[in-house]
């Protein structure tokens, strides 16, 4: 499997189309709206910060970058045998629309890995299911 290639199982009716320049895989969930659900899957060098300092990177970042980041929960795991974790949070996204996002992180070698998924707060119920499915079959590389 190459660098760009992601071995996933996606929740019913998802597509895998081409990703972004620094996105190693992404997917779409059947059109519909002003925002179209989505799984992302990323690997970014993280220099010489820790887990713990990554993370509190990103938890920062998320702050700034997303208009109403909000956390709701934050979970230990491992991945990999490596130190992990999950994020849920909400944020405002286009058009008013209220978007929850989930996440999966671990770093391997000083690469930091994550999987994750945005999805319309009101259609989370219908997909959360499916994309933890998915989520459990990643195997960052």
């Amino acid at each position: 499997m190459s660098d760009n290639e992601t071995a996933l199982t996606l929740p019913d009716g998802w597509e895998s189309v081409d990703p972004p320049e620094g996105v190693r895989f992404l997917a779409l969930a059947p059109a519909g709206g002003t925002f179209r659900s989505n799984i992302t899957v990323t690997a970014q060098t993280n220099g010489d910060l820790g887990f713990r300092d990554w993370q509190v990177g990103s938890e920062m970042a998320f702050t700034e970058m997303l208009p109403g980041y909000t956390p709701i929960d934050l979970e230990r795991l491992t991945i990999a045998g490596e130190e992990a974790g999950r994020r849920l949070a909400m944020y405002d996204g286009p058009g008013d629309s209220a978007l929850t996002m989930e996440q999966w992180f671990v770093a391997i070698d000083g690469i930091g890995h994550t999987l994750t998924a945005t999805v319309l707060t009101s259609d989370y119920a219908a997909w959360g299911d499916q994309i933890d499915r998915a989520a459990a079959t990643w195997s960052p590389a």
